[in-house]
């Protein structure tokens, strides 16, 4: 019982605030037969009919029609939003991206010694890069000498880059092919040492009393 009243009450406290709302003179206006005199805006209801037996127009606060002017498409729309995921997909694509540009880069650790003869590894890396030009606008790098120290010798290893490229089918290999810097610094022994401590560790290797006996190099390629 008390639960009727207190329903009751709640639908006269409605009705009183949506004849004020609406511009009624009493807390028994009256109603509207249907909604269509309405329309979207409740600047367009009639100060006569407060449309209580409607929830989707007239003036009422549950209505986003009467949530400020406009109208009520403009307010209570869904806004437009982007897919998931795009926004991130975008930050993975140039990473992705800037991953791929250094696999055609050609290490100093690519040729024998101080030689422009290229070691095993450089050549299968340079067989790879040759069949994955054609497909891709990255430019090849040969990594210069320290410090620049011997550019005749860059040179070299330049020009022997270019006429394999060349003699694997890419023509384009000579506007392609430049001494510089890799995009990344590489690391020193001592780095390398530590950072393969750090892996062996996280692979569960590092209570087997041998942390002392790592070891490591630095390098680059694919």
């Amino acid at each position: 019982m008390n639960l009727l009243k207190s329903s009751h009450r709640a639908k006269l406290l409605l009705l009183a605030v949506c004849g004020l709302a609406s511009g009624c003179s009493s807390t028994t206006p009256t109603c509207c037969t249907s909604c269509d005199p309405c329309g979207t805006s409740c600047s367009t209801c009639s100060v006569d009919c407060c449309d209580s037996g409607c929830s989707t127009c007239g003036c009422h606060w549950w209505n986003p029609a009467s949530w400020g002017s406009g109208s009520a498409a403009s307010r209570a729309q869904v806004p437009d939003v982007l897919p998931l995921g795009s926004v991130s997909r975008a930050h993975w694509h140039a990473m992705q991206t800037n991953g791929e540009a250094a696999d055609f880069v050609m290490y100093r650790n690519e040729f024998v010694d101080n030689s422009s003869e290229l070691s095993p590894y450089g050549r299968d890396h340079i067989a790879e890069i040759a069949a994955r030009m054609p497909s891709t606008p990255f430019p090849i790098i040969v990594q210069r000498s320290w410090n620049n120290a011997d550019p005749e010798l860059d040179q070299v290893r330049r020009d022997i880059v270019v006429r394999v490229l060349t003699d694997l089918g890419n023509q384009d290999a000579n506007q392609r092919v430049v001494v510089s810097q890799p995009y990344s610094n590489g690391i020193n022994s001592m780095e390398a040492e530590q950072d393969y401590g750090r892996f062996r560790r996280i692979r569960g290797f590092g209570n087997n009393g041998n942390n002392g006996n790592s070891g490591g190099g630095g390098g680059g390629g694919f």
